[in-house]
């Protein structure tokens, strides 16, 4: 069925236009100012409304309930179930529950565990992936390894240490064979040395994204992975990342990744992981193609009930207003245990910074955007950016030819504190959430 979208202020890569969108077997044909009559079309009329690319959220653990390590949690009994009928229909969830906030793509990230409850639920989503009949499947983009392969206990965050693995080809294949070759991210810390290097010229041939966080790499362990391929820096300024203002090793993470032209950032803009000031810094510095909004959420996200849980034996709470998550046992706000973040609020929290004067840390002030240019820039970060590394030419902006994972949605301002409000998010043409 052919779909028209008409009357919309489209965000289209040279700006916004309030033009027609027509869309077919899921692809955008069309988009002009001409609208032609097609009594067989369905039309929307976005009269007043934003049409924006769908959002990439690159990196999240989990939503509403489901986290895609531990399986669906059961907030009566407090515990995590992987049972498979439990954790197939905790995966179809986290995809509407996604899509609610405009999400048409995830990067879903597995913590450390042990390398047989790994393969196990590593095979329940390759089931999910290649068997089930929702439409819903095609937003779970792939599996992005986080934990596995990290190694320094000071840098380990609300990871557990226990499953740390030393990185392998071997280890690699076998992970990948459970999954049906659906592992799409993996995280490896530079400090491995050898076998780091290893692994990530291994990936980098078979066109997987390497990454790198909590990490305690020198500067010159973090260029020689770059050398070999390393892309991504796993939220940064979190995690956290080893830096130095000493001569010796070139510094460390932080220093070589600012640097680096090869290197993209993640950034979790929800104003608690990193605070506005540093965070528009490192988009000063890195230049706003290089940036990517992450939620980092939790199973906990959208889940009403439960304010405090225990994961991989780590105790997390959830603050007194809702917005961040802690790590209970440190007895302070500083060590954060990923976020309550959605991708929708990460947009609209971008726009509301950029069009404001913010004083740097590096940097004496950054200068308000207009709006057309803040929301251009907040959908480079949330929608083109996470494409572009990923390599995927058929979405994160609205072109013809490309897939149809677009939202339907109004754009309020309440003092400069911007909030959207989704009313369709078409996933490859087919609507996959409506208010």
């Amino acid at each position: 069925m052919k779909v028209i979208i008409k009357n919309g202020n489209v965000l289209l890569p040279d700006g916004l236009k309030k033009v027609h969108i027509e869309i077919e077997d899921g692809i955008i044909t069309k988009i002009s100012k001409n609208l032609l009559k097609d009594k067989s079309a369905q039309v929307i009329d976005a009269k007043g409304k934003y049409i924006l690319p769908g959002f990439i959220d690159l990196h999240t653990n989990g939503i509403g309930g489901f986290d895609l390590t531990n399986g669906w949690y059961d907030y009566k009994k407090e515990t995590f179930s992987v049972s498979r009928d439990k954790y197939l229909s905790g995966i179809e969830n986290s995809m509407k529950e996604f899509a609610k906030h405009g999400t048409t793509l995830v990067g879903f990230t597995a913590l450390e565990a042990p390398i047989k409850k790994i393969k196990k639920i590593f095979s329940y989503i390759a089931e999910y992936k290649n068997k089930s009949e929702s439409i819903l499947k095609d937003i779970f983009y792939g599996i992005y390894i986080e934990g596995v392969f990290m190694k320094d206990e000071r840098y380990k965050g609300a990871h557990n240490s226990k499953y740390f693995y030393k990185p392998t080809i071997k280890l690699f294949e076998e992970l990948q064979k459970a999954s049906a070759e659906n592992i799409k991210v993996v995280n490896i810390v530079p400090e491995w040395g050898n076998d780091a290097l290893s692994l990530i010229a291994y990936l980098k041939k078979k066109k997987i994204l390497v990454a790198a966080g909590h990490t305690s790499a020198t500067g010159d362990e973090y260029t020689s992975a770059i050398k070999k391929g390393l892309q991504l820096a796993i939220h940064v300024l979190n995690g956290p990342s080893s830096s130095s203002f000493k001569p010796f090793d070139n510094g460390g993470a932080l220093e070589t990744l600012l640097k680096s032209p090869q290197m993209h950032v993640e950034i979790i803009p929800d104003g608690y992981h990193v605070d506005k000031s540093y965070l528009m810094d490192i988009i000063k510095r890195k230049g706003i193609d290089k940036c990517i909004a992450i939620s980092d959420s939790m199973f906990v996200t959208n889940m009403k009930r439960v304010k405090e849980y225990k994961m991989n034996g780590v105790v997390g709470k959830l603050s007194k207003n809702g917005e961040f998550l802690y790590i209970a046992d440190k007895g302070n706000y500083n060590a954060l245990f990923g976020s309550v973040l959605t991708m929708d609020k990460a947009f609209t929290n971008l726009i509301s910074w950029f069009m404001q004067p913010i004083e740097g840390v590096w940097n004496e002030l950054h200068k308000p955007l207009g709006f057309a240019d803040a929301l251009m820039s907040a959908s480079k970060m949330c929608s083109q950016n996470p494409a572009n590394i990923l390599g995927l030419k058929s979405t994160g902006s609205i072109e013809i030819g490309k897939n149809a994972d677009i939202l339907v949605s109004e754009i309020m301002n309440d003092k400069n504190n911007y909030k959207l409000k989704i009313s369709n998010v078409f996933l490859k043409g087919n609507v996959v959430y409506k208010k």
